[in-house]
């Protein structure tokens, strides 16, 4: 039977049903990722562990994050709060002001997540989950949902709350599969998918033996 890993304020659900807070810090030998190869079994443990550090790294206090932009897409939730989270390993072009939302509790804590969820979670499990895009737009931002499934219909979607807040109740109908989106994602997801291996072996890295490029890590 095909799994679903969702959020709901904050919190890792399993199909639904609110799960135990798993425990992150340590978890994995000092240098299990030291030569920037970040995959690591898709069992349902290690699914839970990486998505709750991702949620208590980045989602929980870091809220939503969005960036105005004169042309294209009305919001495009951008990278700029990361880099002075993180530090400079995100090369950033023509970004103007961001902000974001002050209230992490907002039923739309999870907006403009799921491009980053998705990338920095399949670095770890490339082997087993596709990237999917869905085949309807959010009107707002004109824009894609994407998420994580195997090829047992086993699906990662942290960022579904947002498209629940915003009442769309299909947003995974007529999945398709893609590659890993390029460059501006695949730097910032190798920052993020850094900080979770710190977190996850507790012992301190140089984040360039990380692939950087989209599908590099891919070819191992």
């Amino acid at each position: 039977m095909s799994f679903l890993l969702s959020s709901r304020s904050g919190h890792l659900c399993f199909n639904g049903n609110r799960v135990l807070k798993q425990h992150t810090d340590g978890l994995f030998p000092s240098d299990q990722f030291c030569d920037g190869d970040l995959s690591i079994p898709s069992t349902d443990q290690n699914i839970l562990t990486i998505s709750q550090c991702f949620l208590d790294l980045f989602i929980n206090p870091m809220g939503m994050m969005q960036e105005k932009r004169s042309k294209g897409k009305k919001w495009l939730y951008s990278t700029v709060e990361i880099e002075r989270e993180f530090g400079g390993a995100i090369q950033i072009e023509n970004q103007e002001h961001s902000s974001k939302d002050p209230l992490p509790t907002s039923l739309n804590q999870t907006r403009g997540w799921h491009l980053f969820t998705m990338h920095t979670l399949h670095r770890f499990f490339w082997k087993d989950f596709d990237c999917i895009r869905g085949s309807r737009k959010l009107e707002e931002t004109n824009d894609y949902h994407w998420w994580l499934e195997n090829s047992s219909g086993d699906m990662i979607d942290l960022a579904e709350e947002q498209y629940r807040a915003a009442k769309i109740p299909k947003l995974r109908d007529q999945g398709k599969r893609l590659k890993p989106l390029g460059h501006r994602y695949s730097a910032t997801s190798r920052t993020m998918a850094h900080r979770i291996t710190e977190v996850l072996s507790s012992h301190h890295y140089d984040a360039s033996v990380i692939d950087q490029y989209a599908n590099a890590y891919m070819k191992r």
